[in-house]
């Protein structure tokens, strides 16, 4: 039997990026406002820093930094814990960014990021890219119909990849350089909704917000569906893993602009910021 969601905060605008300190605290993106939200554990919100662009995906760097993907700005922002914030991607190779996504980091400190704004099925110019962790930005992959959530493999020889406009899950065998050597199709999620934020459990399973249909998919390694969790809401955007011993995933919803909050038997996949 499914967990049943619980509403943990609400009162955002089009929630999305959800990103834990090793506090505890959960950090949110509001797209349509231009800011990020702190939550406390207790789910106390509080604003935390105004970009005045487009915010979307976050994650934490182990150095505290919280990154973030601003598509209003087209650049990757570093904000302090004080919320002072600087662009640190905005080009590669001398061509700006079309407007960033979603990123994950590697263990190394470098990461990876989407770059979706503008793509479509009928103009696939939707691209990944690679920064090293001396900042240099690598075209990773391209060619895409609104690349989405990205998400690494534990032991980071598979970086994963959903393409919301064609409702699939891409997987990439990574070389030791952090490119990629080969890439395929890992699933096809089912009409109605679209593939948004990722996140791995300890296990290999694959959880993927399905925007518009109300469910969390769960893919096995293989990339079967293993189950679905109902969201909350009917849209889902992103997940994260936290809570004691990461065993409570943590869903942004936008149809209700909430944050909902699952019990899950498996803990979710620790990431470098953790």
């Amino acid at each position: 039997m499914a967990a049943k969601p619980r509403q943990f905060a609400s009162g955002f605008e089009f929630v999305k990026g959800p990103a834990f300190d090793r506090n505890g605290n959960l950090f949110v993106v509001n797209v349509q406002g231009g800011y990020l939200s702190k939550i406390t554990p207790r789910g106390r919100v509080s604003r935390f820093v105004h970009t005045g662009g487009g915010p979307n995906g976050a994650k934490f760097h182990a150095n505290s930094d919280l990154y973030v993907c601003d598509s209003g700005l087209r650049a990757i922002l570093s904000v302090s814990p004080d919320g002072m914030f600087t662009k640190i991607v905005t080009e590669c190779e001398g061509t700006a960014l079309k407007g960033p996504n979603d990123l994950v980091f590697s263990k190394d400190g470098g990461f990876y990021f989407t770059d979706p704004l503008g793509s479509s099925l009928e103009n696939r110019i939707g691209a990944v890219y690679r920064v090293t962790p001396d900042n240099k930005v690598l075209r990773f992959a391209q060619g895409y119909a609104w690349p989405n959530g990205v998400a690494l493999s534990a032991d980071e020889r598979r970086l994963f990849l959903a393409e919301s406009n064609t409702r699939r899950i891409h997987t990439f065998a990574l070389r030791p350089d952090g490119l990629a050597a080969a890439g395929r199709v890992h699933a096809e999620l089912p009409p109605g909704g679209s593939p948004d934020g990722m996140a791995f459990d300890v296990e290999g399973n694959l959880y993927v917000a399905h925007f518009g249909t109300g469910k969390i998919v769960v893919l096995d390694t293989w990339g079967n569906i293993a189950r679905e969790l109902p969201a909350g809401g009917q849209k889902p955007t992103n997940l994260a893993f936290g809570g004691k011993n990461r065993r409570f995933l943590y869903v942004t919803e936008a149809e209700t602009n909430s944050v909902y909050v699952l019990k899950n038997d498996i803990p979710g996949l620790p990431l470098f910021g953790n």
